[in-house]
């Protein structure tokens, strides 16, 4: 009689590797094995490696993350960037386009990419403030897109949020807020 397949084996590609430690069952038990340190004459394989890699496992999960909200906002034309900086906008918090970058974790050069075509659909205008500064404003289209794809966004937000659950949500943040504090460490490159 022949062994039932392995269920890991059985997950998407997309998910293989993807372990961030939000799934239930098995997997919260099994721990992280210790990688050998700088000095250590041994170095892990590259598939050690990749399957370790909190980076890549981060970038994966955004990778479909993104995906999720594009495809919920796709019938507003935006994807979840746009979206992002045109609600990072919205809030009123930022006051130059430097404290819009910082909002949303972004150097100013990807942001300034990523304002061009909102700024070129009508979307938002720039507007000159002290000094240099140029502030960020939506524009009356721009705050009536933004309302439209709200509700997608909404919808978006709770399909993930209902699959998850309030406690897996919760940890879901928790754990990400910390490897941010993590990654922004003072002495990391």
């Amino acid at each position: 009689m022949s062994q039932p397949p392995d269920p890991a084996s059985q997950r998407p590609a997309d998910d293989a590797g993807t372990d961030l430690g939000i799934s239930t069952g098995t997997d919260l038990a099994r721990p992280t094995p210790a990688l050998p340190g700088p000095d250590s004459a041994t170095t892990p394989d590259a598939e050690t490696m990749a399957r370790l890699c909190l980076g890549l496992a981060v970038r994966r999960t955004s990778n479909l993350v993104t995906r999720h909200y594009n495809a919920h906002l796709a019938e507003t034309g935006l994807e979840v960037t746009q979206f992002s900086l045109l609600a990072g906008i919205a809030s009123g918090k930022p006051a130059s386009l430097g404290d819009l970058a910082g909002l949303l974790s972004i150097d100013r050069s990807t942001l300034t990419r990523n304002l061009r075509p909102l700024q070129a659909a009508g979307l938002i205008d720039l507007q000159a403030a002290q000094g240099r500064r140029q502030l960020p404003t939506l524009t009356e289209k721009g705050e009536t897109v933004l309302r439209a794809a709200s509700s997608a966004w909404l919808r978006a937000q709770t399909a993930l949020v209902d699959t998850l659950g309030p406690e897996d949500t919760a940890a879901v943040r928790a754990s990400l807020r910390r490897l941010r504090d993590a990654a922004r460490r003072p002495g990391v490159p």
